[in-house]
């Protein structure tokens, strides 16, 4: 039997759970999350587990009671790796040319694990049409390009909260059994939608409004979080424009019971006012420190480097 290397998945989001009419950034990134996650196992034959997530910019609201669709598919594999181009499309809301609206798109990464959670070398996806194969080849160089770019968050000193002026919000979660995948591990969408909360949060207390999301960067997952886990998220402002606030968000967990716990994620996300559909002005932020200053340059370089990164759903049909 030939492994599918596509798939489509169905989601409405009800008005009671999105007071605003919008499904939040969050709640988007996790349907991605799970499209790219069916796609890439079942490719694999086996449980996977996310550990890149590209950047998302949303062209669209996706507006509540309407039908969402969620598609995904494999462009690139190397070793262990699977990587999965997924969109979010709109079959309701209809664009000029008669078409569903794509609300946004990503390419997400995942590592095909085994029943032990070491990773496992997997059959290569061979594309069978020109428009895969040059998907393939660009994916390939981004691949590469992408990761020269990983470490630079990590290597720049963060002030401590009470040594800045800038926002910063710290929210605690604990990982429930309802957010697992096979090996009681979280989802990684799961753990995307925390990281837009945090967001939401640090920056409408920055702007003194609420805000929405206008991109999410590169979501880099280092560590597994597991059933139990308390995970700590902390997000900051690092810089602003006239009308947009720039956060870098990370998080750690560990056992409830531990006092030290181990990174694990790590993102950067564009946050703005929307008032009457556009972007409303906000508060500057200034840094005060060489810290500050090199925090704020390596996110804007990291949000420039990803925006070149995009990679665009096209109009060739899935293979």
């Amino acid at each position: 039997m030939r492994s599918r290397s596509s798939i489509t998945l169905h989601f409405r989001a009800e008005a009671y759970d999105h007071p605003s009419g919008y499904v939040d950034a969050g709640t988007v990134m996790s349907w991605l999350d799970k499209a790219g996650y069916a796609a890439a196992a079942t490719w694999a034959g086996s449980n996977v587990v996310a550990t890149y997530i590209g950047n998302m910019r949303f062209g669209h609201p996706v507006p509540v009671d309407s039908q969402i669709t969620a598609q995904a598919r494999l462009i690139y594999t190397e070793g262990s790796q699977i990587h999965v181009q997924g969109r979010l499309a709109l079959p309701d809301v209809l664009n000029d040319d008669g078409e569903p609206t794509v609300a946004t798109w990503v390419v997400m990464v995942y590592e095909a694990v085994d029943t032990k959670g070491e990773t496992k070398e997997i059959k290569q996806w061979e594309p069978r049409t020109d428009a895969g194969h040059r998907r393939r080849e660009v994916a390939a160089a981004r691949a590469l390009e992408h990761a020269r770019g990983e470490d630079a968050l990590g290597q720049v000193s963060f002030p401590d909260p009470d040594e800045t002026n800038a926002e910063v919000v710290l929210l605690c979660f604990i990982a429930h059994a309802a957010e697992v995948t096979p090996g009681f591990r979280l989802q990684g969408g799961s753990l995307m939608n925390w990281l837009d909360e945090a967001a939401y949060v640090c920056a409408s207390r920055w702007a003194g409004k609420p805000t929405v999301a206008v991109f999410a960067g590169g979501v880099q997952f280092y560590h597994g979080v597991y059933v139990g886990d308390i995970v700590e998220i902390e997000a900051r402002v690092v810089h602003t424009t006239e009308r947009s606030i720039y956060l870098v968000v990370r998080a750690w967990s560990g056992k409830p019971e531990q006092r030290d716990l181990h990174p694990v994620a790590q993102s950067i996300a564009i946050m703005v006012v929307a008032g009457d559909g556009k972007a409303e002005p906000v508060p500057s932020w200034q840094p005060q420190t060489a810290a500050e200053q090199q925090l704020q340059r390596h996110a804007i370089d990291l949000v420039s480097m990803r925006n070149k990164n995009v990679y665009e759903w096209s109009t060739v049909e899935i293979p």
